[in-house]
């Protein structure tokens, strides 16, 4: 009888110790990244981690909506800092500084009407507000009048472009490395920010791997810029 509560015992600590998986939300223009920086935590040890992506807006209402995430990876710093001013996280930091690239032609282009241009949607994902600020400069005005196709996110703004179904897109230079890069100081900087939502046993082993400077050699060659 004791020898049968004992093993109940065990099996019961066994459970109580093991590590529920990290739930993480991840914008979309860093969603590949991330994905490659889980799997060397993993091949190093650390727990499970599921992930969610979707524009920077999108998860930002999930979590509004009490979406069970521990983690925010955002692609912008203001929707970071509106969570955290309405008590929705419990630390922030800067991961990355994003770039905005061309694919599908030279910079002369965008001043091309005839030329079709994708975009991601501004009102969700920075890398779109960020392409709306290009294109509404005086220099591009004589294509003032072209409606830009938009993507739910950055990575659909991508992918219409892959798919042929417009000759330019402005998305993360990420996404494309080879890509034309845009000036920076045509758009305001897209300094993306990390929310911790709450913390697990698996958050600090987590957080220790990408202050690591594996990690942050992961985010340059991806093509981002260190955060400063």
């Amino acid at each position: 009888m004791v020898r049968g509560l004992l093993l109940v015992f065990m099996l019961a600590s066994s459970g109580a110790a093991a590590v529920e998986p990290l739930r993480v939300a991840v914008a979309a223009n860093f969603r590949a990244t991330l994905e490659q920086i889980n799997q060397a935590f993993l091949a190093e040890g650390g727990s499970e981690i599921l992930l969610s992506s979707a524009s920077t807006g999108v998860l930002a209402t999930q979590i509004r909506h009490g979406a069970p995430f521990d983690l925010f990876f955002s692609a912008d710093q203001q929707t970071v800092e509106a969570l955290a001013a309405d008590s929705l996280g419990v630390e922030s930091h800067c991961y990355a500084l994003g770039q905005l690239a061309l694919v599908g032609g030279e910079l002369d282009e965008l001043s091309d009407p005839g030329k079709t241009l994708a975009i991601a949607n501004p009102q969700t994902a920075p890398y779109g507000r960020a392409a709306l600020e290009v294109i509404s400069r005086p220099e591009l005005a004589t294509a003032a009048s072209r409606q830009p196709i938009r993507g739910a996110s950055v990575l659909q703004t991508y992918q219409f472009w892959r798919a042929g179904a417009v000759d330019l897109a402005l998305v993360a230079s990420s996404q494309a490395p080879n890509a034309q890069l845009l000036p920076a100081d045509w758009y305001q900087p897209l300094r993306q920010d990390l929310l911790v939502l709450r913390h697990s046993p698996a958050t600090g082993p987590y957080l220790r791997w990408l202050g690591s400077d594996t990690v942050r050699q992961m985010i340059i060659d991806a093509g981002y810029l260190p955060c400063p």
